[in-house]
């Protein structure tokens, strides 16, 4: 989410017994749960209209791909993340937060042209936590030059902690400009929240999700700073001097306007169209897997909404309804000021936002229809967070990514 200078005080926020008691003007305000039943993710022909661009560029030899997701993090590194927590990070040491910090490029608010946002990883990705083999995560950014008009995922391989691997991926969407099939750089606003689920990367950006697949990972063979294919579709391809870049697969909106043809936007807070800017991936729920949205608010507001909508594990994405609709299974209100992400275990619910005293990011856990406890701050503006469950002995772990200066992506014991 966009960066902001918190100063109002949270009065929402009862704080956890381990740290300081509330003071008297602090409310215990519920995480409630809400009627889901009219919110819906509808994804119209979308998949249809990108899919048959997608096979005509493949079938023609336009674009290839390569052998696999991990032959392409194999490949030249252009960038070097390094493990450890090299910023402070605010994280109470009970909780023994490991992680890694990027590229001296990409740690600056100030200088950077690229600001993090969400967070998912192999652990979303396959049940036994890993992709190829590998110990993988993922991040996805917002370019700030030009008025948000890219955006990219980032794939750290950690399964080697002493050399991670780099690779960034462009995001595009595939389109037909007078006749000739090529693509375009993905410029819908904000990027912000990621999950990996299978092969699929979803990515949020508010006012709808967008659906991309690692199984059509694309190779760039032109170097250059345009995106595509060239103006009569014969150069190249060339995604913004990127090695690599995903097309859209599709996407979903949170309602259609079937009168005018057109798609309309979101409403947080309030209405049947919730705005979806974190996500985040639950394994733990009782009948199905499911992924986790949450509304981004303003500095000194609270109010947005946690909506959990089904997934299908056959097809990687979304659980469509026989209406060819997606239906939440359920939704909460959040008393969390500016909340910026969430993750959820089937049970508890952990959101980011502003810590109790009105400054500064904290991690606050949840359980539905009682007031939320702070567990502890983060330091440089705490954005997404995302779940790693227990598998074969390994304990579950929460993972989360800050925007700010001195960035970094942290691993902690669960509060």
């Amino acid at each position: 989410m966009r960066r902001t200078r918190i100063a109002a005080a949270c009065t929402f926020l009862l704080l956890s017994a381990t740290l300081l008691p509330p003071s008297p003007a602090q409310a215990a305000a519920a995480f409630a749960s809400i009627d889901a039943t009219s919110f819906v993710l509808d994804p119209g022909k979308s998949f249809d209209t990108n899919r048959k661009i997608i096979d005509r560029l493949e079938a023609a030899g336009t674009v290839t791909r390569p052998a696999s997701l991990g032959a392409a993090i194999d490949g030249p590194q252009d960038f070097h993340p390094t493990w450890g927590l090299c910023h402070p990070t605010g994280i109470v040491t009970t909780l023994a937060p490991t992680g890694f910090c990027w590229d001296p490029a990409d740690d600056d608010w100030d200088t950077a042209n690229w600001r993090p946002q969400g967070l998912s990883g192999s652990w979303d990705a396959q049940p036994n936590l890993v992709w190829e083999g590998r110990r993988i995560a993922v991040a996805s950014w917002h370019g700030i030059q030009d008025s948000d008009a890219f955006a990219r995922l980032t794939f750290v391989d950690y399964t080697d902690t002493a050399h991670l691997k780099f690779r960034d991926v462009l995001l595009v969407v595939p389109v037909t400009v007078n006749g000739v099939d090529t693509f375009a750089p993905f410029n819908f606003n904000h990027a912000d929240g990621v999950v990996w689920y299978g092969d699929s990367l979803l990515v949020a950006n508010g006012g709808r999700l967008h659906a991309f697949s690692l199984s059509h990972l694309w190779t760039m063979t032109r170097s250059a700073e345009d995106i595509g294919l060239g103006t009569d579709g014969t150069a190249a391809p060339s995604a913004r001097w990127h090695r690599y870049a995903l097309p859209m697969m599709g996407e979903y909106y949170p309602d259609y306007v079937p009168t005018d043809g057109k798609y309309i936007g979101c409403t947080p807070v309030t209405g049947t169209r919730p705005c979806l800017n974190s996500i985040s991936l639950d394994r733990r729920g009782a009948n199905r897997d499911t992924m986790v949205s949450t509304e981004f608010v303003a500095a000194d507001s609270a109010g947005g909404r946690a909506i959990r909508w089904p997934m299908n594990f056959l097809t990687a994405l979304p659980l469509l309804g026989t209406d060819g609709l997606v239906h939440a299974d359920e939704a909460y209100t959040s008393p969390i000021w500016h909340m910026q992400g969430a993750a959820s275990d089937g049970t508890n619910w952990y959101l980011s936002g502003t810590c109790a005293g009105g400054s500064g990011t904290c991690i606050h856990k949840a359980v539905p229809g009682q007031a939320p406890h702070q567990q502890t701050t983060v330091n440089g503006g705490l954005e997404n967070l995302s779940f790693q469950p227990a598998y074969n002995g390994s304990a579950a772990r929460l993972w989360g990514i800050n925007e700010g200066n001195n960035r970094f992506v942290f691993s902690a014991k669960v509060p």
